[in-house]
């Protein structure tokens, strides 16, 4: 019997992940595929071996538990600050970043919620589901209103920005000279991202 053997085809895109807990390596395998480049170039490149990675995929243990020196190659590898990467592999929490105080993260988050209700500007789009949505995504939500709330003087910026593009929207040539100062003074400071 003679025939051609058939020469093994690579394979486009990597399997999927098993499990959907780990944000970092669905990001990481994500941009692996993106680059054209193999997993095992992956694992090279965040310092580990194959078999570690592919353990991480089957969810028989998870990134999350890697060391220190493992995140800071996956940020270069990603090109993100390697706090952003600690988060996104569960080292850092959103809750990390809230100052202690006598009322309980619960009740302040209550209290936000509630300011975001009351805004003239976003309260009616609030969605009722928001009540009964668990608290990891009712502080995400309450962290994002207060990014935008004008109260603060650091996110007074980002309300200007919000009101000015609203404004703008609805034509007024007062709010669209406004937004022309504000994307003018984006480009001088520097920012975080």
């Amino acid at each position: 019997m003679t025939g051609k053997l058939k020469k093994p085809t690579r394979r486009a895109n990597p399997p999927p992940l098993l499990r959907d807990e780990q944000p970092l390596l669905r990001i990481l395998v994500a941009t692996s595929t993106k680059r054209g480049e193999t997993l095992a170039s992956l694992a090279k490149a965040l310092g580990v071996t194959y078999e570690r990675l592919s353990q991480w995929r089957r969810g028989e243990a998870t990134i999350s538990r890697a060391g220190r020196p493992v995140l800071e190659k996956a940020a270069r590898y990603l090109g993100l600050p390697t706090v952003l990467v600690l988060a996104l592999s569960g080292g850092l929490a959103l809750h990390d970043f809230v100052w202690p105080a006598k009322r309980t993260l619960r009740e302040r988050v209550q209290l936000e919620i509630e300011r975001l209700r009351q805004d003239p500007l976003v309260g009616a789009f609030v969605p009722t589901e928001l009540e009964k949505a668990g608290p990891a995504v009712q502080l995400f939500v309450a962290f994002l209103y207060h990014q935008l709330s004008p109260g603060d003087p650091c996110n007074g910026t980002n309300y200007k920005w919000l009101m000015a593009l609203h404004d703008a929207a609805a034509g007024h040539a007062e709010a669209q000279a406004k937004l022309g100062g504000l994307n003018s003074n984006a480009t001088k400071r520097t920012g975080l991202f």
